[in-house]
């Protein structure tokens, strides 16, 4: 009996492993110390909830309530909440990277749906802001739903990483730079969050107007405003904080 139990223990966290594997790499964060919580600016005083911001900056924001859209982009949703992919969604991944989630409360615990962001760990956030998690069995995410390291993982459930597409040339510059980005996931599981940046696209694979850069500890995130193929507008350099305005020039 007792082998028996010895047994389905070490198959139990044979699971569990192959489970955090599959989550994605960890970003390890810097230090919040009194320089960085120095710069934090106040929060407006109709602020329901105080959240940390996104990624691995140190001061705190005003959390999303239910209902408002999120993604990889915007602040966190609230106590209870998690930004999860609208039911019907083909493309979950590229709704978040969009901004195209809700704050929703969960139904359920089964992983049948992105959660961003995913619970602390003390000064790492593990996994990163878009860790896929999924049930394979959903015939809603397939595998161009996953990112690299998702599918190399998932080797056993008929996905493969060799066997992913190259996109096609149709797609915008903006795209091909994600997916590039994604792709790169695969190579460690600690990656540097000062050289890791993921493009904001349009539906169209075009950038977004506004570009913006991760806080990272006591750096400051900054923003800076783009045209369609990537190329810095007059004006903005890349040094503007997280407050840069661009999308009074969607119509131009």
């Amino acid at each position: 009996m007792s082998r028996l139990c010895l047994l389905c223990l070490a198959t139990a966290f044979a699971i569990l492993t192959r489970l955090a594997e599959a989550v994605g790499p960890v970003v390890r964060c810097e230090p919040c110390d009194a320089g960085a919580l120095g710069q934090c600016k106040p929060l407006p005083k109709d602020c329901a909830e105080a959240v940390r911001e996104p990624g691995c900056g140190c001061c705190m924001t005003c959390a999303l309530t239910e209902g408002q859209p999120c993604g990889v982009y915007t602040g966190r949703c609230g106590s209870g909440l998690t930004c999860q992919y609208q039911p019907g969604e083909s493309r979950p991944l590229q709704a978040l990277l969009e901004g195209r989630g809700v704050c929703s409360r969960s139904a359920s615990k089964k992983l049948n749906s992105i959660l961003i962001p995913v619970h602390k760990q003390g000064r790492q956030w593990g996994p990163i802001s878009i860790t896929v998690l999924v049930d394979l069995s959903d015939p809603l995410l397939g595998a161009a739903s996953l990112p690299a390291s998702a599918r190399a993982k998932h080797a056993t459930n008929r996905v493969a990483c060799s066997d992913a597409p190259l996109p096609p040339p149709s797609q915008g510059p903006c795209r091909r730079e994600m997916d590039s980005v994604l792709n790169s996931l695969k190579i460690t599981n600690v990656l540097n969050p000062k050289g890791f940046r993921i493009p904001n696209c349009d539906k169209k694979g075009f950038y977004k107007k506004k570009q913006c850069r991760p806080s990272k500890g006591r750096k400051r995130g900054s923003c800076w405003c783009v045209d369609k193929y990537g190329q810095s507008l007059p004006g903005y350099s890349g040094m503007e904080r997280s407050d840069a305005h661009c999308y009074n020039l969607e119509s131009k």
